[in-house]
């Protein structure tokens, strides 16, 4: 499943997606093969630190905080609110924060809702997507930043989901379906093209 379309501009930006103690621990919330990415994200990170963004979820204060359809996701999954999470469940991993240099908060799914971050997204022209969870998080910043334009290129061993299945079925449609837009392949393969 690589497919890269040529060398990798030094201005590429790679944001990490939602790796947060939320999504490490939380019993309802977390996903086990998160712990196995932090090797492969440390590697892209520190291949170019200065091109790093981090992204955390913030979840909203309570359901009642919440808007429109997210009411609802909130009153299933009170236990995420920030009413009742502890607050260091939303930073990024302890074994990542020294690399955390640039935080982009989010209170959706899209990175690309992030107004700052969406703008040096589109002026960088490309963006390397790691993280969780790749049918959810990842998917929806992948889709929006798409739709703007923007090159989008997946290290697959750097991806992670709470569900495997979800986790192939995302990865095969965004193969097969955007295979002029979507580039994948190996954290080595994007090092070796980020030129």
């Amino acid at each position: 499943m690589n497919r890269l379309f040529g060398p990798i501009p030094a201005t590429a930006l790679h944001l990490v997606v939602d790796m947060q103690e939320l999504f490490r621990s939380h019993s309802e919330w977390g996903t086990p093969a998160l712990t196995r990415l932090i090797p492969a994200i440390e590697r892209l990170v520190k291949a170019r630190p200065s091109q790093a963004y981090f992204s955390r979820f913030i979840p909203a204060r309570n359901a009642g905080a919440a808007e429109g359809a997210w009411h609802r996701y909130y009153r299933r999954w009170s236990s995420v609110t920030l009413d009742a999470l502890d607050p260091a469940m939303v930073d990024i991993l302890p074994e990542l924060q020294p690399l955390a240099t640039r935080l982009v908060d989010k209170t959706g799914y899209s990175a690309m809702g992030n107004p700052a971050f969406r703008q040096a997204a589109q002026s960088a022209g490309c963006l390397i997507v790691s993280g969780v969870e790749t049918d959810v998080c990842v998917l929806s910043t992948v889709m929006e930043a798409m739709e703007a334009g923007v090159r989008i290129i997946l290290p697959t061993d750097a991806l992670a989901s709470s569900s495997d299945l979800c986790h192939d079925r995302a990865l095969g449609i965004l193969h097969d379906r955007f295979d002029d837009q979507i580039e994948l392949g190996t954290v080595d393969q994007i090092i070796a093209a980020w030129k």
